[in-house]
């Protein structure tokens, strides 16, 4: 019978999928590595609050106890070195994981830690695999459709995310009239939209375009679309979203669908 850990960082990802594990009867435990910014529902489970620096130890524990796979789910903190604070068996790898991060991009470090995990004999599973419910396909989600403009700009901000990912850079892009207004960093999506209204213009509204990185590697890290993504598309007059389809998880599926219709924003899944 498959066991599974999870890898819980911040946001509500890792208690969606709990509520998925649970209607499919599939054992799991959650290792939470944030000390912040978790679901407190993750305590209605088994669960075990831990540090970057001792999640190997934990790792360990529960292998021996029969947990054979792990997903990777919600936001976790690029750690700083002097922050780390490892134990004993993870000192044993520290020299590589710190060659790793001084490299820069989440690219690189997410496939260290998928590598080091596969070295544990743990199987490293796509979310896709489990929830497939938490995706979309191709296609338009709402009757409201992009201006010519806004499909102009479309191109224009897949064209640039998917050259700036072969530097490890960015999801999201807000691009209005043929002018980049934000490129996302380090804060996330939601703060890129926050911080690009002041420079909004009149007319043809924005569109967010959120992509799935070229060469990144499907088990973790995957763009993501959560109901307060689309309230602050709504109260900051972005006309739309457009995303990669079958790569993008929508937390709140049904909701965001609704409340996207309801504020006439189009919806656009397409190929990366």
């Amino acid at each position: 019978m498959k066991k599974i850990i999870i890898l819980a960082g911040n946001g509500f990802l890792p208690i969606n999928i709990i509520n998925i594990l649970v209607k499919k009867k599939i054992n799991f435990c959650s290792l939470i590595i944030s000390d912040k910014g978790w679901d407190k529902n993750l305590k209605k489970y088994d669960y075990k609050i831990t540090n970057i620096g001792k999640v190997l130890t934990e790792i360990i524990k529960l292998k021996k106890l029969g947990y054979n796979s792990l997903i990777m789910a919600g936001s976790i903190p690029r750690p700083g070195i002097s922050n780390i604070k490892p134990d004993f068996k993870s000192l044993k790898i520290l020299p590589r994981f710190t060659k790793v991060l001084l490299k820069g991009g989440d690219n690189l470090l997410l496939k260290f830690i998928i590598n080091e995990l596969e070295r544990l004999e743990l199987s490293v599973l796509n979310i896709k695999s489990i929830a497939p419910e938490l995706f979309l396909g191709l296609g338009s989600y709402t009757q409201t459709t992009p201006s010519k403009i806004s499909e102009s700009d479309i191109n224009r901000g897949k064209l640039i995310l998917n050259t700036l990912s072969n530097y490890d850079i960015g999801q999201s892009i807000i691009v209005q009239q043929g002018t980049v207004i934000g490129i996302e960093a380090i804060e996330g999506t939601d703060n890129l939209i926050i911080r690009s209204k002041k420079y909004f213009k009149d007319g043809v509204k924005p569109t967010l375009i959120k992509l799935f990185k070229k060469k990144q590697d499907f088990r973790a890290d995957l763009p993501t679309i959560g109901f307060k993504t689309i309230q602050l598309c709504k109260s900051n007059s972005i006309g739309g979203i457009v995303f990669t389809a079958n790569k993008t998880l929508f937390i709140d599926r049904e909701k965001i669908l609704e409340e996207m219709k309801i504020n006439k924003l189009f919806l656009i899944g397409i190929d990366g």
